[in-house]
């Protein structure tokens, strides 16, 4: 029989229950005895548990690619690196030259997460077209935008700064590769099996102790049954107030 990943995943605890359970009532073990149940039996339950419990999980840890871990660095370099900088070069444009900060500045300010790369993307793009003069906007300002850039490149923002910030914007921007596809380890399949063998072995014993045990308490103490949830008792209303005026009082 196929079972889900989920149903298997739950079968160790199920059977573990099921066998200190049984273990730990002897009316239960009478019970299942008699319903074919030996000893060789209960040995092969705990074996196939113990070969379980022996098998290695496997790993939990999310798949993952080399590009998208490094997309993922670039945008929180690029996240940390806006709120500074845009701050100290801002200021610096504010003062020396007042009309290129206006433009490089325009409805621009720091942001968080993939709004962070977007916000540097523009702020590189429009020192390029300012260092370019490719704005024809900007035609009667070519010099001065051209000195600006200069300027810049004195504190720290020269080509070199400009192509490693830009690097990190395409890294950001993608594209990644797909995940390669998902091959099943031999570790996998063995605890599959093993899972499955102790699945087949719960199935049969637990159906039995369903159709012999018949106390409630049992089963739940086999696992095979759920305590019911108390019952909210409903208040009683209140009692109608005793009229006790004496019927002389109403004449």
């Amino acid at each position: 029989m196929e079972y889900s990943n989920e149903v298997l995943e739950a079968t160790p605890e199920r059977a573990t229950k099921f066998l200190t359970g049984m273990g730990a009532v002897a009316a239960i073990r009478t019970m299942m005895a008699e319903a074919g149940m030996t000893d060789d039996d209960i040995v092969e339950g705990r074996t196939l548990l113990l070969d379980v419990l022996a098998a290695p999980r496997k790993s939990s840890a999310a798949p993952d690619t080399a590009d998208a871990r490094a997309q993922r660095a670039a945008t929180a370099e690029l996240d940390q690196w806006d709120e500074p900088n845009f701050a100290r070069y801002g200021a610096a444009l504010r003062r020396r030259f007042p009309d290129v900060h206006a433009y490089v500045f325009k409805d621009l300010s720091p942001s968080t997460g993939t709004a962070a790369v977007q916000g540097v993307a523009t702020f590189l793009t429009r020192l390029d077209a300012l260092e370019s003069g490719a704005d024809p906007d900007r035609a009667a300002t070519k010099q001065s935008d051209k000195k600006a850039v200069a300027f810049l490149a004195t504190r720290g923002l020269d080509k070199a700064e400009r192509k490693r910030l830009q690097g990190l914007v395409g890294v950001a921007l993608g594209p990644t590769s797909p995940l390669p596809e998902q091959v099943e380890l031999p570790e996998t399949a063995r605890r599959r099996e093993a899972l499955s063998q102790l699945r087949g072995w719960f199935d049969e014993w637990s159906t039995t102790a369903r159709a012999v045990v018949k106390k409630r308490g049992y089963l739940i103490r086999l696992g095979l049954a759920n305590r019911k949830a108390p019952q909210r008792k409903t208040p009683a209303a209140p009692a109608e107030p005793i009229d006790d005026t004496d019927a002389t009082d109403l004449e």
